[in-house]
């Protein structure tokens, strides 16, 4: 969930796409013609992915730089599938009680980036890979107490005295061109 890569993005990732040392991952991305991206993961995402890593490896599989980074765990080891991952998350879904799809843990991403006041709007545009910037603004859920107090702290913060010009004069004939001769 930490880098917003979209199921496909993520299934199609390599072990050589993985930088733990950069805090991201290579994804190849939809538009851009065979390129991979970079994108941010948090520490947490690549602790579980050396957890997972090690378990392939009990199990005898260690997956070389330019094999998949995702395997079915059940059944002959094979590069996981979309199906088979949709799948996973059903199972999921039917032991907690919920109805969460891939998606969902991008859209999540996408929301918490946003409520983080020290990240723009196009800092999380650029981190779900958004063409444009009106996609990532539709995820934006100002609620409305706090559209009122900052609107309130606006029109009640004080303002500043004006400042009285130094330093320079008005020429006379400005002047008198600007407000005639009087």
């Amino acid at each position: 969930m930490s880098s917003g890569a979209r199921a496909a993005e993520m299934l199609g990732m390599m072990i050589g796409d993985l930088h733990p040392g950069e805090g991201r991952i290579y994804v190849q991305t939809k538009g851009l013609g065979g390129a991979k991206e970079a994108c941010p993961a948090s520490p947490e995402a690549f602790a579980w992915l050396t957890l997972y890593l090690g378990e392939l490896a009990q199990d005898g599989h260690r997956p070389a730089s330019d094999e998949p980074v995702w395997w079915t765990l059940r059944g002959p080891t094979r590069p996981l599938t979309y199906t088979a991952l949709r799948a996973v998350l059903s199972r999921i879904n039917a032991r907690i009680g919920a109805n969460i799809t891939l998606h969902d843990l991008r859209h999540t991403l996408c929301l918490r980036l946003i409520e983080d006041p020290a990240i723009t709007l196009v800092d999380a545009q650029q981190v779900m890979r958004h063409r444009r910037i009106t996609t990532t603004s539709t995820y934006l859920r100002p609620r409305i107490d706090e559209v009122i107090a900052k609107v309130h702290e606006h029109y009640t913060r004080p303002k500043p005295p004006p400042q009285p010009l130094t330093g320079w004069t008005y020429d006379p004939d400005d002047l008198a061109d600007v407000f005639g001769n009087r």
